[in-house]
C-alpha cells in the first residue's frame, strides 16, 4: 500500500512524506552502486586481459558473472520487495554487494574477481526496488520525471564507473576500484536508513520461490558458457552441444516451475498482457543490442593506437573522461524525457532513445579515426540510453498496478540483465575470432563484425517498440483466490490486517 493510500484511509496520520529531491536522491544513489559495478569493469577489460594473459571471451567472465547473478537478484529482490518491504530489502542487498567488492579486492586472481563480481551481482535488485520506493513515496504527478531520473541515474553511473575505473588504472591500480565500489555502497546504504520510511508492509505468508531464482542463472550460466568457448571447441564439439542442451534442459524446466509454484519469482503470466510482452522484447533487443554490445568495441576503438587506422589513441583516463561527458550530456537529456513522457506518453520517448542509439552505430562504422564523428555518435548514444532508461519504466508503469512495480521492474532488469550478458559473450566471441594471441590486439574487421551484430538488434528493438500501444490495457495479476481455483486448491484465507 503506498503512502497516498495509507493517508486516504488515515492510517499514516503521523508520519511524513520524504520530500522528492530527497527521495529521488537517494534512490538514485542507489541505483548508482549497481549501475557503477557493472561499468567500472567494462574499461578495465583491456587491462586484465594483459595482466592475466587471457583472450576476451575469459575475461568478459567478470562481466558475465555479474550480469547472470543481477538477473536472478532483480526478480527475487523486486519480489521480496513488494512481499516483504522494499526499504528492508534494498538495505541487505547493499550490504551484500559491498561484501562483493571485498571478496574481488583481496583474491589476487581472476577467478577470485569473477566469484566476487557474482556476488556484486545481487545489486541488479537495486533499480526494481528504487521504481518501487518512487512509486511508493511520491506523489502521482511527480512520478514519470522522479523514475525517469531513477532510471536514466544508470548512465551517470556508467559515466562514473568508467571515469573513476580509468583513472585508477592510469595512476594506481584496478584493485582501488572495489575498494571505491565497496564505499559507495556502504553510503548508499546509510542514506537509504536516513531518508526512507520505514516498510509499512504486513509481511506475506507467502514461500519465496527459491528453486526459480537458482535454476535461471544456471540455465543462463550453461549457455553462455557455451557460447564464450565455441572460438576454441567450434559449435560441433561435445563441449558445446553438451553445455547448450543441458542450459536449455534447465531452462524449460524453470518455464514449467514457473509456471506450476505458486508464488513465482517470475510471473511469466504477465507475458500475456500485450504491452507488457512487448516492452519485455524490446528490451532484451536492445541489450543485446546497444545497451550491452557497444561497450567493449567502443573502449578498443578509444583505447588503441591511431597507427592501426582506426584506434583513437586514448590512454585509459582519458577514455574514461570521454564516457563521462557524452554520459553527462546524455543524462542532462533525462528530466526532459520525464516530462514528455507525462506529457506525450512514455511510448513515444522510448522509440526516441532506441532509434537515437541505432543511428549512432553506422555513424561509428562509417567514421573510423574521426574523433570529431565517434564524439557525436557518442554523444547520441547516450542521449539514446538516457531516454530509453529514462521512458523505460514509465512505459512498464503504465500497464502494471502499483502493488506489482517492483516484481515487475526486476523482472524487467533481469531480461535487460540476461540480453547484456549474451551480448558481452557474443560480442566475446566475434572479437576473440580476430585477436591477435601475441598482441591481444583485436583487427578493425572484428570491431566492425561485433558492431554490425549490435546494429541489427537495434534496429529490431526499434520495430518492436512501434508495435506499443499509445493507451495500453494494464496488467491485472491473479490473485492467491483464482490461482487456486486454476490448481484445482483449497483457497487460502485472507490475511488479516493489522492496527
Amino acid at each position: 500500500m503506498s503512502f497516498a493510500d495509507l493517508r486516504r484511509t488515515g492510517t499514516l496520520k503521523k508520519l511524513k512524506r520524504p520530500g522528492f529531491a530527497a527521495v529521488v536522491t537517494v534512490l538514485i544513489l542507489a541505483e548508482v552502486v549497481s549501475a557503477f559495478e557493472l561499468s567500472m569493469m567494462y574499461v578495465t577489460l583491456p587491462t586484465l586481459i594483459k595482466e592475466f594473459q587471457v583472450d576476451a571471451s575469459t575475461v568478459a567472465w567478470v562481466v558475465t558473472a555479474y550480469l547472470l547473478v543481477s538477473a536472478s537478484a532483480g526478480v527475487m529482490g523486486g519480489r521480496f520487495g513488494d512481499l516483504y518491504g522494499r526499504r528492508k530489502v534494498m538495505i541487505i542487498v547493499l550490504i551484500i554487494a559491498f561484501a562483493g567488492s571485498l571478496l574481488s579486492l583481496v583474491g589476487g586472481s581472476l577467478g577470485m574477481i569473477i566469484l566476487g563480481r557474482a556476488v556484486q551481482g545481487t545489486a541488479g535488485a537495486l533499480m526494481g526496488l528504487a521504481f518501487g520506493l518512487a512509486r511508493e513515496h511520491m506523489a502521482k504527478e511527480r512520478i514519470p520525471v522522479g523514475v525517469s531520473m531513477i532510471g536514466a541515474s544508470a548512465l551517470i553511473a556508467g559515466a562514473g564507473g568508467a571515469l573513476i575505473a580509468g583513472i585508477m588504472i592510469q595512476l594506481f591500480s584496478w584493485h582501488l576500484i572495489f575498494i571505491f565500489s565497496a564505499i559507495l555502497a556502504l553510503v548508499a546504504a546509510a542514506a537509504i536508513v536516513a531518508v526512507i520510511p520505514r516498510d509499512t508492509v504486513n509481511p506475506s505468508k507467502e514461500k519465496p520461490d527459491f528453486l526459480g531464482a537458482v535454476l535461471l542463472p544456471v540455465a543462463a550460466s550453461a549457455i553462455l558458457l557455451a557460447l564464450s568457448g565455441v572460438s576454441k571447441t567450434g559449435f560441433g564439439s561435445v563441449e558445446f552441444l553438451g553445455r547448450m542442451a543441458a542450459g536449455l534442459v534447465i531452462a524449460a524446466v524453470w518455464v514449467w516451475w514457473e509456471l506450476r509454484v505458486e508464488s513465482p519469482i517470475v510471473n511469466l503470466r504477465m507475458f500475456k498482457n500485450r504491452q507488457l510482452a512487448l516492452v519485455m522484447t524490446a528490451t532484451i533487443l536492445a541489450a543485446l543490442g546497444p545497451i550491452g554490445g557497444i561497450s567493449v568495441p567502443s573502449q578498443m576503438i578509444m583505447q588503441y593506437p591511431t597507427t592501426l587506422g582506426f584506434g583513437l589513441g586514448f590512454t585509459p583516463a582519458t577514455a574514461g573522461v570521454f564516457s563521462a561527458l557524452t554520459a553527462v550530456v546524455g543524462y542532462l537529456f533525462s528530466p526532459l524525457g520525464g516530462k514528455l513522457a507525462f506529457r506525450f506518453g512514455a511510448r513515444s520517448v522510448f522509440i526516441a532513445g532506441l532509434t537515437l542509439m541505432a543511428v549512432a552505430l553506422p555513424t561509428i562504422l562509417l567514421t573510423y579515426g574521426n574523433v570529431v564523428a565517434f564524439c557525436l555518435a557518442m554523444a547520441l548514444n547516450g542521449i539514446g540510453v538516457a531516454l530509453t532508461y529514462g521512458a523505460l519504466p514509465n512505459v512498464l508503469i503504465e500497464a502494471i498496478p502499483e502493488t506489482h512495480t517492483s516484481e515487475t521492474a526486476g523482472t524487467n532488469t533481469m531480461v535487460r540483465n540476461i540480453g547484456q550478458s549474451a551480448a558481452t559473450a557474443i560480442g566475446a566471441i566475434v572479437l576473440a575470432s580476430y585477436q591477435d594471441p601475441k598482441t591481444t590486439i583485436v583487427a578493425q574487421t572484428g570491431i566492425s563484425a561485433s558492431l554490425v551484430i549490435v546494429l541489427v538488434f537495434a534496429v529490431m528493438a526499434v520495430v518492436v517498440a512501434l508495435l506499443l500501444k499509445r493507451h495500453p490495457v494494464q496488467w491485472v495479476p491473479e490473485t492467491l483466490q483464482e490461482r487456486a481455483l486454476r490448481r484445482g486448491t483449497p483457497a487460502p484465507l485472507p490475511a488479516m490486517a493489522s492496527d
